[in-house]
């Protein structure tokens, strides 16, 4: 039986590794000695990233804060939440599993784990961290079916998710392949075929203000 304690550690486990394929993301200031988190999220998803800072608080000691950014070229004005982690040991092992330096550009990459089958990492209410930071319907109004942007991972990464996805949950996905100039990138899409089994396996752990990325079963929004 789960104390208080360790359910609020394995909610901590979850969110962080399922952000990890998302939007989140760890940053050193120490050449990958020690590690912090990082959050963000526009104004309008504000009670997702407050939800995200009160799973993560005792690891932190600054709440959320507030910032616009003018963008010159499009005369716009960004605005967003944002936190940080203090650095903690516990995150090292995040570390580990999704960076590696990359000495010719002098930066950490971010893939996915190799080690993702493990039954403890891609778990029901981490694959919903994942989908809410990255996921969208694909067609509102038009379609079940839902698409997961992965473009930052490489194709073994990203098989490595559909991999899971369909031995574990038996959820059938496609791959869209996305070509730019000088780089290919992948897209994981789920069809209408796989889209109740999706969405029924990401239900319980969906914050509110997030749902109306997850098609209902009858061409809109949950």
């Amino acid at each position: 039986m789960l104390t208080q304690h360790s359910f609020a550690m394995l909610e901590q486990r979850n969110l962080i590794f399922g952000s990890l394929l998302g939007d989140g993301n760890l940053q050193t200031g120490s050449n990958g000695r020690t590690w912090r988190y990082r959050a963000i999220q526009q104004q309008k998803h504000q009670a997702y990233l407050f939800h995200k800072y009160q799973i993560l608080s005792p690891l932190c000691n600054t709440p959320p804060a507030f910032s616009q950014t003018f963008d010159p070229r499009t005369n716009n004005t960004s605005s967003r939440y944002t936190f940080n982690t203090l650095v903690s040991p516990c995150l090292d092992l995040y570390a580990q599993m999704f960076y590696t330096y990359d000495p010719s550009q002098g930066t950490w990459k971010k893939d996915v784990p190799s080690d993702i089958y493990l039954d403890k990492h891609l778990t029901p209410e981490a694959i919903a961290y994942w989908y809410m930071d990255d996921g969208a319907l694909k067609w509102f109004n038009k379609s079940n079916a839902m698409r997961i942007c992965t473009e930052s991972f490489s194709l073994g990464g990203v098989m490595r998710l559909k991999r899971v996805l369909l031995e574990r949950y038996n959820i059938v996905t496609r791959l869209n392949v996305k070509k730019l100039q000088n780089s290919i990138s992948y897209r994981i899409a789920i069809p209408e075929i796989s889209s109740e089994a999706f969405r029924d396996l990401i239900r319980p752990y969906l914050v509110d203000c997030m749902r109306y990325k997850v098609s209902d079963g009858y061409r809109g929004h949950l």
